[in-house]
């Protein structure tokens, strides 16, 4: 309290400054000075190349989809049974298992032989 009576004590010897008239409401604010700014610099377009660069052989659509492998999606929805099987055999192990570890690849000897069945089967149907 000591600190509030002497800010106290210390604001009683200044003056208050004056609320102006209600009468000067309707006119109007000084403006603030006009400053100059200059514009802001235009953004290189993701397709600008650099003046001196040599840039890449540009390639059509076709020719860049020959140049690249198939791409083929592989998800449970298209995998065999036999590897639907052996997938779930594995997770149903290491869920429930309390030795086997599976994001550090700490496997029991069955989460191990499991695993190893799982990665080994392959996941397209035979024909």
């Amino acid at each position: 309290m000591a600190g509030a009576a002497q800010l106290i004590s210390r604001l009683r010897g200044r003056p208050v400054p004056s609320v102006p008239s209600a009468e000067n409401v309707r006119e109007p604010l000084e403006a603030a000075p006009v400053v100059a700014v200059p514009p802001a610099p235009p953004v290189p377009s993701l397709n600008h190349q650099p003046q001196g660069e040599i840039q890449p052989e540009q390639l059509t659509p076709a020719a860049e989809a020959a140049s690249e492998p198939p791409r083929i999606m592989r998800t449970a929805a298209t995998a065999s049974p036999v590897w639907l099987a052996a997938r779930d055999t594995y997770l149903s192990h290491v869920m429930s298992c309390r030795t086997c570890h599976a994001p550090t690849g700490r496997h029991c000897l069955v989460g191990a032989e499991l695993r190893a069945t799982y990665d080994t089967t392959p996941m397209e149907p035979t024909r």
